[in-house]
């Protein structure tokens, strides 16, 4: 369908509808018409602009360049130009003016005007330019390398490419793979084959050969785009080779003992466990080894820890020798390594290796001209038997390598489930240490030294007990090896001294006698060079005089460390802290010593073992052994204290052999501090009637009838349960002093508690038959220092109390005849001896 147009209307509505500002001029440049874009772009409305010059909107220095051209299209010829129009507001407006000449019969009546408004084209190109030119600046300065690939080849690289390339900026069109590594040519090729057009870009790294020859890992980002329909790769890249190496440092560290070179415990746990699955997978024996080095802390301590470092890298070459490459090594502490063995044979040949080790450790080292031994200590787990999960084996080692340590070093022990309770017990305060001090569970016991003069307390001994959760009360013989296993006896000490230091504060600011208390310190902790001034910060802090402290060393540790100890104990009397000699007698030079020793000692202390000997036998040798050392002491113009006093006639023989002070159980045990203050309240201790210190009186409040022994009956006891865990432990030889249907006594030298959540099984002989018995410890007494006396509450039902009634009615009948019964496990010999026998 044909549709006619008007002219003058399809004319017209260009006119007014038009984008521009369209204007018609007279030959004088007078505008004589205008659209309404006119009032848009620059304010005026028509009626206000026409019949007035179109100069008087240009910016005077555009007027001049505008007349001259007018004047050209007026001759004919259309002209455009860049001019500045002034806005009815005055901002300058960047336009595009073009100028067509109007003809009408082959004469130019006037001239078309088409002004086009570029301020805004002008803000983007500005705008693009800028942008431009920051990106260029950033891509020219970046810290990463920015690349463009063509076919291999480089297109564009700033600085910093070239720079790690070493090629020279901006050089392109060369192969960039003539600089990548030969290894890793392929890997890259690939790597640009597989990148997705317009998607996600990969990352990815080689190594890059610099032109220098040097080589660099790189991590580089790469991604395809088309441009004018070619295809090119845009990426970025960074020199990671020190970030490299720094993971690798860092990944060293994590993996690895600095010293050795070893892996350590978390490459050893990491190890152990890829090493069980193969295991359990192929069905294979997996046997793990737990080595300390016994003395070595010792070793340490004394000769610096240079040569202390040295020889744990002997240790670690010569271990490594031995097991090859077949065998894994690590050091996961100190002087503690680890062993893994897959897939052995045969045990022997598990043992044979123990061995192998034990002897080589045994041959000389020398380190800085010193000649050093080791003795070495080996603990083995075996996978399936001892666990089969790397917590079981590893703590079933841990405990195999405490038994081999307690039977005497330089030997192994495979893991036992028979372990007995001592061995049990050991190895569970090791875990608990850390937790005690960090729980203030330990404190200080007090036992009163005492005047022979008028039994008046003139001084007390500080004992360290442990109040542990499930053990009960325990004395420093028990725990100290734990806490010098576990490095803690510089924090330990330093923190009880000071809560020993506010005890003696504290007393005295009630009123209570002003007595010196002693206290016990290791041979180690006189290598400590900070023990002098922790002993002046205490005393600063408490405002205690230092004479209500006294330390007590044992003769041993002087003579194996003699400079260095009399150098401290030196610096100790100038503070003003006086010096005990404790166990004096029991050194192997002790008289020879004592001469050289007495300007830094004030007191003696006679050791147990003399007094224990005490009697009223003229010829004994322990008396005049101790009548000795109290003259030589008193020559030496000493102090004298006898220790382990336990019976008047030992009281009355010291008294007569002219000791001023005595300490044992005839006075006091060790009591806690608030029953210490009780005592130093009266001051004076009674002993007027004497102790039966082997027969307490027990209140009797059975309900079922008991057969007294005049003979004890050994029997074992083993525990069974912890707080609701189940626990398996071998057996412990105890004494059992009587038995009845509703308990048992029974006496041992192991430490045990009042604790009703621990179950213990006891078995004893019988007429031919073991009868076992399970219950809980209801009370306890320490008969003799180190020897206790327990009372045993059955956890049975009514059927197995019918069950050993008639053994025990039984038993009873036939004691009224005789004190021993065939068939019975009883012990004829004293009760304390038969322990001690059991502990040598």
């Amino acid at each position: 369908m044909n549709m006619h147009i008007n002219k003058d209307t399809f004319y017209n509505s260009l006119f007014e509808h038009g984008p521009d500002i369209i204007l018609f001029l007279d030959k004088e440049s007078v505008i004589a018409n205008a659209n309404q874009n006119f009032y848009k772009v620059i304010g005026y409305s028509v009626e206000e602009v026409l019949h007035t010059p179109l100069t008087k909107y240009l910016a005077e220095n555009e007027q001049k360049n505008y007349q001259n051209i007018f004047l050209e299209v007026l001759k004919g010829e259309t002209i455009s130009m860049d001019s500045v129009i002034i806005h009815k507001n005055g901002i300058s407006l960047s336009t595009h003016i073009i100028l067509i000449p109007a003809t009408v019969e082959g004469k130019v009546t006037g001239v078309y005007g088409i002004i086009i408004d570029k301020s805004e084209t002008i803000k983007i190109e500005n705008s693009l330019r800028a942008s431009e030119a920051k990106f260029k600046a950033i891509v020219e300065e970046a810290l990463v390398g920015v690349y463009i690939l063509k076919d291999k080849h480089l297109i564009y690289g700033n600085p910093y490419y070239h720079q790690l390339l070493g090629t020279k900026y901006p050089d392109v069109n060369f192969d960039i793979f003539n600089y990548i590594h030969p290894e890793d040519i392929n890997e890259l090729q690939s790597i640009f084959d597989s990148l997705p057009v317009g998607g996600n870009g990969k990352t990815h790294y080689c190594r890059v050969i610099r032109k220098n020859g040097s080589e660099r890992k790189i991590e580089a980002h790469s991604k395809l785009i088309y441009l004018n329909r070619e295809p090119i790769i845009l990426g970025t890249i960074i020199d990671v080779t020190e970030r490299e190496k720094s993971l690798e440092k860092i990944n060293f560290l994590a993996y690895f003992d600095q010293l050795t070179k070893l892996p350590n415990r978390k490459s050893f746990e990491e190890v152990l466990d890829k090493e069980l699955v193969i295991a359990k997978t192929l069905n294979q024996k997996l046997a793990i080894m737990y080595l300390d080095l016994d003395r070595f802390k010792y070793t340490n301590d004394t000769l610096g820890y240079r040569v202390g470092e040295e020889l744990l890298i002997a240790i670690s070459k010569r271990l490594q020798i031995i097991l090859g490459d077949e065998r894994q090594l690590f050091r996961i502490s100190g002087e503690e390594y680890a062993i893994i063995i897959q897939d052995y044979r045969t045990l022997n040949m598990v043992f044979d290796l123990a061995k192998q080790i034990i002897s080589s450790m045994g041959e000389e080292f020398v380190v800085e001209h010193y000649r050093l031994f080791l003795n070495t200590s080996i603990g083995i787990s075996l996978f399936p038997n001892d666990g089969e999960d790397i917590i079981s084996l590893m703590k079933n080692a841990a405990a195999a390598l405490l038994n081999s340590k307690q039977e005497g070093k330089n030997t192994f022990k495979t893991y036992s489930s028979t372990m007995d309770i001592r061995t049990f017990r050991a190895f569970k305060l090791g875990s608990d240490i850390r937790f005690a001090l960090e729980n203030d569970q330990l404190e200080y016991y007090f036992q009163p030294k005492v005047s022979t003069e008028n039994n008046q307390i003139i001084g007390a001994e500080a004992l360290i007990r442990w109040n542990h959760p499930e053990w009960g009360i325990l004395s420093p013989n028990e725990f100290l090896p734990v806490i010098e296993e576990n490095g803690l006896i510089a924090e330990i000490d330093q923190k009880m001294n000071l809560i020993l230091a506010k005890q003696i504060t504290t007393w005295q600011e009630k009123g209570l006698p002003q007595i010196t208390v002693s206290m016990n310190l290791s041979a180690k902790r006189f290598l400590d060079k900070n023990l002098v001034s922790n002993f002046q910060e205490i005393l600063a802090e408490t405002k205690l005089a230092p004479e209500f402290i006294e330390i007590e060393i044992i003769e041993t540790s002087m003579l194996e460390n003699e400079k260095i100890v009399l150098s401290t104990l030196n610096d100790l009397i100038k503070t003003g802290i006086a010096i005990s000699l404790d166990d004096f007698g029991t050194g192997y030079s002790s008289l020879s010593y004592l001469t050289k020793f007495k300007k830094y000692i004030k007191t003696l202390k006679i050791d147990r073992s003399f007094i224990t000997e005490l009697s009223s036998d003229e010829e004994n040798e322990s008396n005049f052994i101790t009548q000795t050392m109290i003259k030589l002491a008193e020559r030496m113009k000493m102090s004298v204290v006898a220790e382990g006093v336990e019976t008047l006639e030992q009281y009355h023989l010291l008294k007569q052999m002219g000791c001023k002070i005595v300490q044992g159980y005839l006075f006091s045990k060790p009591i806690p501090a608030n029953e210490f203050e009780e005592l130093l309240k009266h001051g004076i201790i009674d002993i007027t009637n004497d102790i039966n210190l082997e027969n307490p009186t027990i209140e009797d409040k059975r309900k079922f009838f008991r057969v007294s022994l005049h003979f004890p009956l050994s029997g074992t006891m083993t525990l069974t349960r912890i707080n609701g865990r189940t626990v398996d432990v071998g057996k412990t030889v105890v004494i059992i002093e009587n038995i009845g249907l509703g308990g048992l006594r029974f006496i041992t030298d192991l430490k045990l508690t009042v604790n009703p959540n621990i179950l213990f099984e006891f078995e004893v002989y019988l007429f031919g038959e073991t009868i076992k018995l399970l219950g809980t410890i209801v009370w306890m007494n320490e008969n003799k220092p180190d020897i206790y006396q327990y009372g045993l509450e059955y956890a049975i039902d009514e059927s197995r109390r019918s069950e050993i009634t008639p053994i025990l009615n039984k038993l009873a009948l036939k004691l009224r005849n005789a004190p021993l019964v065939p068939d019975c496990s009883f012990v004829t010999e004293d009760r304390y001896t038969f322990i001690k026998k059991l502990r040598s």
